[in-house]
């Protein structure tokens, strides 16, 4: 399996989200105007209020951060706070910043994380209070059991949020992000782009056929497919790019940073690693790729999404197998590749 390609193409002038492009065939207007529903309809998962979105923004910073790492500034999170503890007044309670670290620590480490460091909490609040509670006897230590008993329920709770909101973002068959997922990763991209300058590029990748596929082979075999394309993208990309699959047998990538001539030998070194995949399992399969290069940041994501997905159905057009690559400018002048 070759690609076809058309070569560069003369750069595309962006001048808004909405400018109209070449009529296409029913089908394909169909597939856009889908993809436009769920981006109008569907916004990104966001929190309203102030306190929730602070901590979803921490929350994903520290899943950018090693496991270890995580655990370690947790640990030292509940050490100072039970180093204020034990400095103020006993009718001073601090119970409530303990879920703070625990929080981070069940959403980066899972469950067990979260309980051990519930359990290391009340421990080192017991210790911090040890002569309130002393003084107290037996009944001291009803709110430490009712605040672990608390803390337990939260680690709970939370990590199965967690998990939820992974999932809101993730293809369920692939394991890949989904259109929402990829949504935000390109958004993160344009503000990258906006203050680094630096260019990036969209690829939007078609299966040629695939509804052969799963007409003589069955879905069984059309959801292998799917799964082994994901994962030999997500093999063959870098750790800075973003694979997705937004549709049936529709998937993009992200390439960050990358200029035209990085874009081409990354979707090139694809092509090598789908063709040798599928020569194994013996599935003729082919593909028809959209690249958009971007040397300035787009107005929106939905218009780089756009000018990916025109690229592909017009490569489709010219036949399958085929690749179609062009930069676009955003603020005009136009100039032959």
């Amino acid at each position: 399996m070759g690609f076809r390609s058309t070569g560069y193409r003369e750069e595309t002038e962006l001048n808004s989200p909405t400018q109209p492009t070449a009529a296409r065939s029913s089908s394909s207007t169909t597939t856009r105007s889908m993809w436009w529903r769920r981006e109008t309809y569907h916004p990104r998962f966001e929190f309203r209020s102030l306190i929730s979105r602070m901590i979803l923004a921490t929350g994903e910073y520290f899943m950018h951060r090693s496991k270890s790492w995580v655990l370690l500034v947790g640990v030292l999170m509940v050490t100072v706070i039970g180093e204020v503890t034990w400095i103020t007044s006993p009718e001073i309670s601090l119970s409530l910043f303990y879920i703070l670290p625990i929080t981070f620590v069940t959403w980066r480490n899972g469950r067990m994380a979260g309980f051990g460091l519930s359990v290391l909490s009340v421990c080192v609040w017991v210790i911090a209070d040890a002569g309130k509670i002393s003084s107290l006897s037996a009944v001291g230590y009803w709110n430490p059991a009712i605040s672990l008993a608390f803390f337990l329920i939260f680690s709970e709770t939370f990590a199965e949020f967690s998990v939820l909101l992974e999932w809101v973002r993730t293809d369920y068959l692939t394991g890949l992000a989904n259109a929402r997922g990829f949504h935000d990763l390109v958004t993160r991209e344009i503000y990258r782009s906006e203050r680094t300058g630096r260019s990036f590029s969209l690829a939007y990748l078609d299966i040629d056929n695939f509804k052969s596929i799963n007409d003589t082979l069955g879905h069984t075999a059309g959801d292998a497919v799917l799964r082994l394309v994901g994962k030999t993208l997500h093999k063959t990309t870098r750790k800075s790019d973003s694979v997705a699959r937004i549709g049936g047998d529709e998937f993009t990538i992200l390439l960050s940073g990358a200029g035209q001539q990085s874009a081409e030998a990354a979707i090139a070194k694809i092509e090598e690693a789908v063709r040798t995949e599928f020569s194994r399992a013996n599935w003729p399969v082919t593909f028809t790729v959209g690249i958009a290069t971007f040397p300035e940041p787009p107005h929106s994501v939905e218009a780089a999404i756009k000018q990916a997905d025109d690229l592909m159905y017009e490569a489709k057009r010219m036949g399958k197998n085929t690749k179609n690559h062009r930069v676009i400018a955003i603020d005009g002048g136009d100039r032959q590749q």
